[in-house]
């Protein structure tokens, strides 16, 4: 097989499996809906969305924090059953402990205490002044004895490899055309 050929097939390759990769991954209980982001709590979806003020054009984020600071957290319930139920949200450091009382306690950097929201729409703000590894928690609890829980893991002023198909689009067109000139070297030098 010629250079030329690897270096079209490996092109071909990398554009594929750029197109399939995906700059931002649902994590956890969180998914990606079009323009939104949306938490599924038990049966029902509760939309989501971080701003941080200052930021200027503002601009809302799903998953990772980009700076230090202010952070407003806001919550929209999709469905009318839910502002009957208290809803609250926590902020955990990942540490990578287990799930118990204490050590969620000891891990816990902020939190809103459940409560009910007639309107359907809640929000806290945190102020983040160290970057690490996150989790925020939204629990539901209901009249009934649900008891639902959401959890997404975030990062805060930690640089993602967001552009990575890009980057390996680049890396595949180097390659293809080191290839190529070193076939075209090759082919000049037999001919001499």
């Amino acid at each position: 097989m010629s250079s030329r050929a690897i270096a079209q097939s490996l092109l071909l390759t990398t554009l594929v499996a750029a197109s399939a990769a995906s700059p931002a991954i649902a994590r956890g209980d969180l998914l990606s809906d079009k323009d939104s982001c949306v938490l599924a709590v038990g049966p029902e979806l509760i939309y989501f969305a971080g701003y941080q003020p200052g930021d200027a054009p503002p601009r809302k984020f799903c998953e990772d924090v980009p700076r230090l600071g202010e952070t407003i957290f806001v919550f929209d319930y999709a469905a009318p059953e839910l502002r009957e139920m208290k809803a609250g949200f926590r902020i955990l450091r990942q540490t990578g402990e287990s799930d118990e009382p204490s050590d969620r306690e000891a891990a816990t950097a902020a939190s809103l205490a459940p409560q009910i929201y007639p309107k359907g729409t809640f929000s806290f703000t945190h102020v983040f002044t160290q970057p690490g590894d996150f989790v925020g928690v939204v629990t539901i609890d209901g009249s009934a004895g649900e008891h639902w829980t959401a959890r997404f893991p975030f990062s805060v002023a930690k640089r993602r490899f967001e552009l990575s198909p890009f980057f390996l689009i680049g890396a595949a067109g180097l390659l293809a055309l080191f290839l190529f000139a070193s076939g075209k070297f090759e082919t000049n030098r037999r001919r001499r």
